[in-house]
């Protein structure tokens, strides 16, 4: 379970998220929904302890990401907008050395040469990276690079995943397949998706936070938002909710 309890973030004297709080349940996948700018990606770096509260506090499990930080980060598999990687090496590569990293936490998931060889042919087989394996990262296109951060991502069996615009940029096919990944993954873990695409927290979320401005605007299931805002669909609860929060 993700918590957020009165998030709030600074960057000097600029306030991005103010007094923000909501629950991502056990087994579900929750949309964080914004226009860009809106201080969804703040709040998910605050979650995985990239940085921290400027006030308010953050649990992942029951546990303050400022207190148990390594532990919370252990927990999570982040998946960024813009993901980075180390350009030359190859993917294989890659994904042996995120193994390795993982292993050396205690995560018994990666436990031993055999598991840890089983574990990857499973990445590999789950993201369909089969046919770049020998190839650097850096000629890899855009769908095989997102194919490769969420690899990364679940690699070492995490119970959160925070995804960051998960399918931006990526073909109808592409997004088909990552939808599916998302699906499954949110039968057994807990879920936290930010996009600002309604019709993609439609098909695939339980929950939805609405956040305007740094804000939260609404928190609940989609049919909670939608009979809140009085309106028959995300897009047209949004406009309602935010021209209401200006006036």
């Amino acid at each position: 379970m993700i918590e957020l309890k009165s998030f709030s973030k600074q960057y000097g004297k600029k306030t991005v998220v103010k007094d923000v709080s909501f629950i991502c349940p056990d087994h579900e996948i929750t949309a964080l929904i914004g226009a860009n700018g809106a201080g969804k990606t703040t709040i998910l770096k605050g979650i995985c302890a990239i940085h921290y509260p400027s006030s308010g506090s953050i649990y992942v499990n029951g546990l303050s990401v400022e207190e148990s930080s390594a532990e919370t980060k252990g927990a999570i598999g982040y998946v960024s907008e813009n993901a980075s990687f180390p350009e030359n090496y190859f993917v294989m590569e890659y994904l042996i050395e995120c193994a390795d990293i993982w292993e050396k936490t205690g995560k018994k998931v990666l436990e031993g040469k055999k598991a840890k060889t089983e574990r990857i042919s499973r990445i590999i087989e789950t993201f369909s990276l089969e046919e770049v394996l020998k190839k650097r990262i850096y000629t890899l296109s855009k769908g095989y690079r997102q194919r490769l951060s969420f690899a990364q991502a679940f690699i070492h069996d995490p119970s959160v995943l925070v995804l960051d615009e998960p399918v931006t940029g990526l073909d109808p096919l592409q997004i088909s397949e990552i939808r599916s990944i998302i699906k499954k993954a949110g039968k057994t873990k807990t879920v936290l998706m930010s996009t600002h695409f309604m019709q993609e927290a439609e098909t695939i979320c339980g929950r939805i936070v609405f956040l305007h401005d740094g804000q939260k605007l609404a928190e609940g299931s989609i049919d909670e938002v939608l009979k809140s805002a009085g309106a028959d669909n995300l897009e047209s609860a949004f406009i309602r909710l935010t021209k209401t929060e200006i006036h």
